[in-house]
């Protein structure tokens, strides 16, 4: 699990079995890479038909999700222990979830980030 100080106040990891509330699965069949996770931000955030499978698309959809708070927002996630991570993936997408915070953060909406996992991705 991740635990670096490097990462922003915005996104903060937490042990899997801390987990009490449900999380958008990150990983499918034990894997998790570019494919696992944009297909789980478009299924979960109900991302369109013409939704392109690449980062800046997510990103662009998923500001109009910002958009739309009205209250500070927390979105949760989970790795499976057993995952077989990508880690420049999961980088990629850590970085998305950054830029997303700050965004928010710059319209005022609050945005907040938990990944609950005991995987090992550093």
């Amino acid at each position: 699990m991740s635990t670096a100080a490097s990462q922003p106040a915005a996104i903060t990891w937490r042990s899997r079995g801390q987990l009490d509330q449900p999380a958008i699965a990150l990983d499918a069949g034990n894997k998790l890479n570019k494919s696992t996770l944009l297909r789980a931000l478009s299924e979960s955030f109900s991302f369109p038909d013409y939704f392109g499978g690449n980062w800046d698309a997510a990103y662009d959809l998923l500001l109009d999700e910002v958009d739309q708070l009205t209250a500070p927002a927390l979105w949760r996630f989970s790795i499976d222990g057993a995952a077989e991570v990508n880690k420049a993936d999961l980088a990629d997408w850590i970085q998305l979830m950054t830029d997303l915070c700050a965004y928010a953060d710059s319209r005022e909406h609050g945005l907040r980030v938990e990944i609950y996992s005991d995987a090992q991705v550093e």
